[in-house]
């Protein structure tokens, strides 16, 4: 049977740098709208306010609202591949330390776009079914990529557990604990104390 091709976003810009600096502007912009107003409650007008971009350029990188909203997911997955990409090459072989740069390097991006974490985390739903397929897709990867530092300890003797993707998850989880606990964990921890409290959590269950 013929694989079914992923839907994208379709533009009218062919300059792919443009295009994506113009989505994450698009994304940034919206995130705080749809927290503060709802999906459903935003204008493509506001829209077009809150990124400075105006609504007839505004549809040379999206065709419908909808487009937004999927932005936002993609652009942070984006995010994540080339941080983790950036944190781990050339720097270490370890499993260990190839754990705490990645921990490390995800609090700083969930830190720097809580918004967006925290509208994933409440507006998935909203997602066309064939966009939504994509996206827990990527974050299934990175899940997977977890996993694979995870198996790479175990088969080292180094990592003492049980069920890798199980605890895979739990990290993923843990990553994105500031944006959804925050109101009440930066009443004790600055984001950087949170970070290397959770890092020592996690390393203290696996070790």
């Amino acid at each position: 049977m013929k694989k079914r091709s992923k839907r994208q976003i379709e533009t009218q810009i062919k300059d792919g740098d443009l295009v994506r600096m113009r989505h994450l502007q698009i994304a940034t912009g919206a995130t705080k709208l749809f927290i503060k107003k709802g999906y459903f409650k935003t204008t493509v007008r506001e829209i077009s306010r809150a990124t400075g971009i105006t609504i007839g350029n505004l549809y040379d990188y999206i065709t419908k609202k909808e487009d937004v909203l999927y932005l936002v997911f993609d652009v942070f997955h984006s995010m994540w591949v080339k941080s983790l990409e950036e944190g781990i090459a050339s720097k270490s072989d370890d499993p260990v330390q190839q754990l705490k740069i990645s921990l490390r390097r995800m609090f700083e991006l969930v830190d720097d776009h809580r918004d967006m974490v925290q509208l994933m985390y409440t507006e998935t739903k909203l997602l066309p079914k064939e966009f939504l397929t994509q996206i827990l897709e990527k974050e299934s990867g990175l899940v997977k990529y977890f996993e694979g530092i995870l198996e790479s300890g175990m088969e080292r003797g180094v990592f003492k557990i049980k069920d890798p993707f199980l605890v895979a998850n739990i990290i993923v989880y843990l990553i994105s604990i500031d944006p959804l606990r925050g109101w009440n964990l930066r009443k004790k921890y600055t984001v950087k104390q949170l970070c290397e409290s959770v890092v020592e959590f996690i390393l203290d269950k696996i070790l």
